[in-house]
């Protein structure tokens, strides 16, 4: 006798279902709409360099994760395949946080560009990135109060595309 009930409970939901349009499974779209995410890839993005300035510098200016940062001025040219870096490091900071701080730097900027673009490779412990397979890195170190005397940086380095490069600064 329950399983008389049953059956027609199961009979009318199979009928109404049968009967009604279903837009889950047959979505309207209308001419020239796109449904849901666009997973092409695209090549020439052109980066936003001023989204691209304020990424990285919340990420590279957070004293907690760099404590030796006191500011950070880049340039990436793509056309004339150069990203120039000049990395401000606290007074008082060791040759080797310094170093270490700069590299941070190099990596922040390439993985950044990685977030706009998908066709550049994000940095590893040696690698600082796919941003510069094509660019070369001109990099320059100054401790805080001689960026600000305008006197000469602390390091100096020309990084040739595809290259990675330790930083060691002598005293």
């Amino acid at each position: 006798m329950k399983i008389k009930p049953l059956i027609l409970v199961l009979g009318c939901a199979v009928l109404l279902g049968g009967c009604t349009k279903s837009n889950i499974v047959q979505p309207s779209v209308e001419p020239g709409e796109t449904m849901g995410p666009d997973f092409n890839l695209y090549n020439d993005i052109e980066l936003d360099l001023d989204q691209l300035k304020e990424d990285v510098e919340d990420i590279f200016l957070d004293a907690s994760e760099y404590p030796a940062a006191a500011g950070l001025e880049f340039t990436v040219n793509i056309p004339e395949e150069y990203v120039d870096v000049t990395v401000i490091v606290k007074d008082g900071t060791s040759p080797e946080d310094a170093a270490f701080t700069a590299s941070e730097a190099v990596k922040i900027i390439n993985d950044q560009v990685a977030v706009q673009d998908f066709g550049y490779a994000e940095s590893t412990e040696d690698y600082f990135g796919g941003l510069y397979q094509d660019n070369v890195i001109r990099l320059k170190i100054y401790d805080e109060s001689t960026h600000q005397a305008g006197g000469a940086p602390m390091f100096e380095t020309t990084v040739e595309k595809d290259a990675y490069e330790e930083f060691v600064i002598k005293k």
